[in-house]
Formats: C-alpha cells, structure tokens, sequence
C-alpha cells in the first residue's frame, strides 16, 4: 500500500521508483536535487534519501532497503542564511565583519561604496585603515567590550575613508559567537552621517546668525523707541507749554475786544463794530481750538487706569448737563440696560460727549436732531452705538474724518476744530478699545466704538 510519495522540490514532479532503480542497477542509489517526500496525509518533507539493494547470503538480490534523512532544519536554516546575506549585500549601511583583532572578514557593497575600499582590498586588512591616529583608542576600547560580550550601539564617531576624507559615522557593534557561545569576532554597522552633520552645523550657525541679527535688531529698535518717546515727550511738552501760554495773550485780545464793544460801541461805525466782533469770534474759536489740543496731548500722554464703568448711567449724566441735548432741541433715546465696560471715566465721557454733540450738530436745519444709543455684546468686548438722523458721510470721507484737523464742511455751516473724532479714537485706542462708523449721505450717521465688557462686581 502507498504511504508516500517522491517529487522533486521545484517541479512538483515525481521521481523515478528508487527501489526498482538499485534492483536493476544492483548498486546502492542516492537521490539528488531538491527531494520531498510527500506523506500519505498531505505533510510536505525536505529529505536527503539513498536505496541500497539487500542480498542474501549467496549474493544473490533479495530486495532493496531505503533511508530518508529528514533535513527540515536544514533547509530553513540554509533559506534564512541565503536571506540575511541578501540584506546584508543590500543594505544601504555599512556592514562589516571582523575578527577580535581587528582583521576584516567581510565587506558589504555599501561599505565599498562609503569607504571606497573594495571587498577584495580589504578583506584580511585591519579595520584600523579607516580610523583616523587620534582616535585608534576607540577601537582597543571597543574589542576589548566586545570580547567581553557587550554590544555597543550608536556611537558617533570619525571614519577615514580611502581618499583621505573623514566622515561623520553612526555605528553600532555587536559580537558573534560560535555554537558554543564563545565570542569569535564582531559585526559593525556603520551609517554615513556626514550629510545630516553638516545640514545640523549649517543650521546651528544659521540660528547662531539669526539670534545675533534678532539681538542686534532689538538693540536697534529698543534705541530709536527712546529716542522716538524722547522727541515725542520733547515735542508734547512744547505743544503743551506753547498752547497753554497761548491762551493767556488769546484771552486778552478777546476781552480787549469785548471792552472796547461795549465802552466805545456807540461811537463806532457798523464796520469797525463788524470786525470787532468777528476779532472777538475768532478769539474764542482759536481759544476752542487750543483746548482741545491740550486735551489730544493730555489723552496721549497721560497713564491712565481702567475700571468698570456704568456707560448707561454716564450717559445720562452727560445727558442731563446738556440742555442743548435734551427735548425740545433734540431726542435722545438710550435703549437699556447697557452693559458695563472697562474703561476711564474722563475719557470714556470726552468720547461720549463728543459723539453725542456731533450726533446732533450735523444735522440739517430743517430737521430735528434725534439720537439712538444701544449695544451690542460680542466674545467679551461691548459695542456701543450712536446713531444720528443727520447728515451723513460719504464713503471716501469715513477714515478721514478721525485725523487731526480733518473737516468736511465749512467753518461757517459747522462749526468746530476738527479735533473732536481724532480724540476720541485716541482716548478710545488708549482704553484697549476700537472705533469705527457707517454712513451713508442724508441717511445718518452709525458711531460705534468697542471696549472690553466690565468685570462682575
């Protein structure tokens, strides 16, 4: 009865009957090549076999004796050798083997490729060809941990390669042992790092540069911001001196002028009363004029500390001291409550102020002036509105109108200094908030201007 069968590894297929081969060829016959024997339940087996006749004792051919030597093991370990010297040939680090003095036993194609020495030159040699003098100490230190069994792993070094060049190498050793655990010799795997070692001192000294030119910047910048709050304290200081020594001359043209209207005003004709009068307007614009730049100085330079303010009840404070503010000659309705915010009162009620006398002075004179304040609470910050039914801004004209001495209108249809916005965006700016309108021509006016929402009390 069949129990097995004979195929040949590759081809899968059978081999000739060994016994009737060593009956006719009355010899012992070794089967070669790649053999399997194939068992009755489907298990695939590696074997290395021989047949031999058996005679009896007149010599005469009595039968034939077959012995199959299994050679699993074998094989897989010859499959896992074949397999390790292929990665090993292939491998993109260099892998080298030596004995425990140093003497090269094998040499991969990337090590003839990093160090430039072929395999045939090599091989024999001592591995201290690639070491530079100064470090020949590495290497006694290295084979004697080595023969001790110990593994080192990614120790930067120096390699000298066949050239002359030294380059920058990552390598990690390992010791190999015989069946019996002796150490024998060591394996080497080293990886060209010279590029990534250059990239890294490129880098370094390009940070290097770059902080130098930061601090060199910053010292720059931190010497024309002194000197700058310097000039700007220098020149906010005369500002300050020349416009309130400028008042006290003013303020006596003015009332000069005034005197001599009323002691001499019958013995004057109607143009000398006409000039004098508008000496006495031109006086008190101009004395506006000058307040109000001591109030933008005041606002720029001053320290100032935030609180949270009652913007609802400031306002109708300011309403209330204002006739010219409330009915008949305008309407203003506060729509509250509105929230607190976080600011300085004495700017927060100069801006206030501000909004509140232009919301009812650019108004035509055929309209009564009516005035709508509300709020808006958005991500912590208050908005707060001021919408006027006067005579609105064109688009080209709404950033304008925030700059120092920018005016729309002539003096004579609207009076002021062209100061006011440009002082509320500063106080504003000062308070760690923003401003902004919308507007269209006869259709309104829409101030806004945003501050941070008050803390809880």
């Amino acid at each position: 009865m069949e129990v097995f069968k004979i195929v040949n590894e590759h081809t899968r297929k059978p081999l000739g009957n060994p016994a009737l081969e060593a009956l006719h060829l009355k010899r012992t016959v070794i089967l070669s090549g790649h053999t399997l024997l194939l068992t009755k339940d489907g298990r695939e087996m590696p074997v290395d076999d021989s047949v031999a006749p058996i005679r009896d004792v007149s010599g005469r051919m009595a039968g034939t004796v077959i012995v199959f030597r299994d050679i699993t093991e074998k094989r897989n370990a010859e499959r896992t050798s074949a397999r390790l010297a292929s990665i090993v040939e292939n491998s993109e680090d260099a892998i080298i083997a030596k004995d425990l003095h140093g003497i090269v036993t094998n040499w991969n194609k990337a090590a003839e490729r990093i160090f430039g020495y072929t395999a045939e030159e090599i091989t024999g040699k001592s591995v201290r060809v690639l070491i530079p003098e100064d470090r020949q100490a590495e290497e006694d230190q290295l084979l004697k941990a080595l023969g001790r069994g110990e593994r080192l792993e990614k120790l930067e070094t120096v390699r000298r390669t066949k050239d002359g060049r030294e380059i920058d190498v990552l390598s990690s050793s390992s010791p190999i042992k015989d069946a019996e655990g002796n150490v024998i010799g060591a394996s080497t795997i080293a990886h060209d790092i010279s590029r990534e070692k250059t990239m890294e001192a490129e880098l370094t000294m390009a940070h290097a540069e770059l902080e130098e030119y930061a601090r060199k910047l910053e010292e720059t910048v931190a010497e024309r911001t002194a000197h700058l709050q310097a000039t700007i304290a220098e020149l906010e200081g005369v500002s300050y001196s020349l416009s309130h020594d400028m008042r006290a001359p003013l303020r006596t043209v003015q009332s000069f002028s005034q005197i001599v209207l009323v002691e001499a005003g019958d013995k004057l004709g109607a143009t000398e009363k006409n000039l004098l009068e508008k000496i006495i307007s031109a006086a008190a614009r101009l004395d506006r004029l000058i307040q109000d730049v001591l109030t933008y100085s005041r606002v720029s330079r001053e320290k100032i500390e935030l609180k949270t303010l009652d913007v609802e009840k400031l306002i109708k404070q300011i309403v209330d001291e204002r006739p010219d503010l409330q009915m008949p000659k305008a309407e203003v309705d506060i729509q509250g409550p509105l929230p607190t915010v976080r600011g300085h009162e004495a700017y927060l009620s100069q801006c206030i102020t501000n909004l509140l006398d232009n919301a009812v002075k650019f108004v035509p004179r055929d309209r009564h002036p009516e005035v709508c304040v509300r709020s808006e609470v958005h991500n912590g910050h208050v908005k707060l509105w001021f919408e006027d039914n006067g005579i609105g801004i064109p688009q080209e004209s709404q950033q304008r109108i925030f700059g120092l001495f920018e005016r729309l209108h002539a003096q004579t249809d609207y009076p002021g200094t062209g100061i006011g916005l440009t002082i509320v965006r500063k106080a504003v700016e000062r308070m760690g908030g923003k401003i902004g309108v919308e507007s269209e021509p006869d259709h309104g006016s829409r101030f806004w201007l945003q501050l941070k929402k008050g803390e809880k009390k």
